[in-house]
């Protein structure tokens, strides 16, 4: 099996996981990826207060109808800030179904969010909404145009459906412990500690290594 370019993988529609420890670069990456991305509209879910992601791209967007708005408005970047995450996610994969069925998939997507497992938590509960909504971002939008990018530093944590439907996943540099909790994924931990500062390493979904990323300058913050 040929594998993508790593041009491909962060332009095409499908997932990316960005797994890795706080301080590493990694969210300065999506912070670009969501800035600079080809697709038609791109949203950042972010949490509002003092967790709130600072310098995310695009129009603020504190409830479900501000986005649908802001997509009416052909509004390319979204930064979505609900009052609750976890009460939110629904919502806004009901409205981007609507959205993908109402252009016939021909409108391209890219949803990212950041802190992923406070949303898709790893539980074996059978009735987690939220959760349940991250999964058919990451397990059916791939079929309605909708690329879904999440970001974690706890990969212990996030609900392990969810990664495993990202056909790519960057790793940074985290603990032995996260190492540890997705440790059968295959990742190369070799060119991930050899990595340079502040750059991660792209996996395919096979374990092979597509090569380094890294954010411009002008992203890290």
């Amino acid at each position: 099996m040929s594998v993508p370019t790593v041009e491909t993988a962060l332009t095409d529609a499908h997932n990316i996981a960005v797994l890795g420890s706080t301080q590493t670069g990694k969210t300065s990456f999506v912070r670009e990826l969501h800035a600079t991305t080809p697709r038609d509209v791109s949203i950042w879910v972010n949490e509002r207060g003092d967790e709130r992601e600072t310098g995310i791209h695009g129009v603020e967007a504190r409830d479900l109808e501000d986005v649908r708005d802001a997509i009416a408005r052909r509004e390319s970047h979204i930064e979505f800030l609900p009052a609750d995450r976890q009460s939110a996610m629904p919502g806004l994969r009901s409205l981007l179904w609507q959205v993908s069925d109402a252009t016939d998939r021909a409108l391209a997507l890219q949803v990212t969010i950041d802190e992923a497992d406070r949303v898709a938590p790893e539980t074996q509960s059978k009735d987690v909404p939220h959760r349940d909504a991250v999964r058919m971002f990451t397990g059916e939008g791939v079929k309605r145009n909708i690329k879904t990018i999440t970001i974690t530093q706890h990969p212990q944590g996030i609900d392990k459906e969810s990664l495993r439907n990202s056909r790519y996943r960057a790793v940074w540099a985290m603990s032995s412990e996260a190492q540890a909790s997705v440790s059968k994924y295959g990742f190369d931990w070799g060119e991930v500690r050899d990595a340079p500062m502040w750059a991660g390493v792209l996996h395919y979904m096979t374990g092979d290594v597509l090569g380094t990323v890294k954010a411009a300058e002008e992203y890290a913050t």
